[in-house]
């Protein structure tokens, strides 16, 4: 019973709150559109012209060359972007992660962005040898992008 007195109050109290009023409205003003000047020029994405041999795509292949005659040493990979400020690996950031074979690899990646810097450590299961480091960067004048580690 209670609910129903206090739906009731809340009712009459919205009914009450009406508009203001007024009789008087607004007209919508009108969009104004102004024609464009007519021109034979293509405009926008039609104006781009682009050499039939570029297929807009970003990516690129970067080999991974590592050879370092160590015969059956076990050893492991991480290829991963550069650190900002720092000459270390971003190990959020890798690659290519993975175990040479006789010291060895050979592997093609697919990377996207040619501003990146890349930073590869291999690791030796032996914790007496130290790691090793190899940076490597974008160079706009190969055609094939290699990354050689010896």
């Amino acid at each position: 019973m209670n609910n129903a007195i206090i739906i009731s109050m809340l009712s009459l109290g919205l009914i009450a709150c009406g508009g203001s009023g007024s009789e008087e409205s607004k007209a919508p003003e009108a969009a104004v559109s102004l024609p464009l000047e007519s021109s034979n020029e293509p405009a926008g994405i039609a104006a781009l012209q682009i050499d039939e041999q570029f297929n807009l795509s970003t990516k690129y292949s970067l080999n991974l060359d590592v050879d370092l005659g160590l015969g059956e040493v076990r050893a492991y990979l991480n290829v991963c972007q550069k650190k900002i400020s720092a000459q270390r690996a971003d190990y959020n950031n890798c690659v290519y992660r993975g175990p040479l074979v006789n010291s060895m690899l050979e592997k093609q990646l697919t990377l996207s962005r040619e501003d990146i810097e890349l930073i590869a450590e291999i690791w030796f299961y032996d914790s007496s040898t130290q790691p090793l480091l190899y940076s490597w960067k974008y160079n706009s004048g190969e055609q094939q992008q290699l990354f050689i580690m010896r």
